[in-house]
């Protein structure tokens, strides 16, 4: 465990409570309005605590120096669209757990990343970067950056 990871870490961890904070908040009349992604609040929310799987797909790949997931934008757009379409109706009680237990088991494994590892890059051919490093999938839209941007998105339906 390195400083490094150990702030990766704490900045996740803030922007996920902050996400819960905002779930927790919004009124519940608001919990079905619709995102700028055309979901739910209900649908947006759970796709971001759904996403730890797939996210650490692409940061274990990096950190551990195996291959990157195969997966197309259409086969991403595809299990987002799906998850979305089921969870229109999550209830808040279970985005809020699921959002929790992911981030927890999330920022573990960050945290627990050496300077070496969050500097080990590979190629992320579905958005046609050559090399990413761990560190970058994590502060970027993999992580952190996905988190925000579904929040502001959640906000402004909200």
């Amino acid at each position: 465990m390195d400083e490094r990871s150990n702030v990766l870490a704490a900045q996740f961890e803030k922007a996920i409570a902050e996400f819960a904070e905002a779930i927790e908040e919004l009124p519940d009349d608001k919990w079905s309005a619709t995102t700028g992604e055309g979901w739910t609040v209900s649908a947006a929310a759970q796709h971001v605590s759904g996403q730890f799987p797939l996210e650490m797909e692409y940061i274990t790949a990096a950190a551990e120096e195996r291959p990157m997931p195969a997966y197309s934008w259409d086969d991403i757009n595809g299990m987002n669209d799906g998850r979305a379409a089921k969870n229109s109706a999550a209830s808040k009680a279970d985005v809020l757990k699921e959002l929790r237990d992911g981030a927890a088991s999330t920022a573990a494994y960050v945290r627990g990343l050496s300077d070496e590892q969050l500097v080990r890059a590979a190629s992320l051919a579905v958005v046609g970067v050559a090399s990413v490093s761990a560190q970058q999938l994590i502060e970027g839209d993999v992580l952190l950056g996905h988190v925000k941007r579904h929040l502001a998105s959640i906000r402004a339906a909200g």
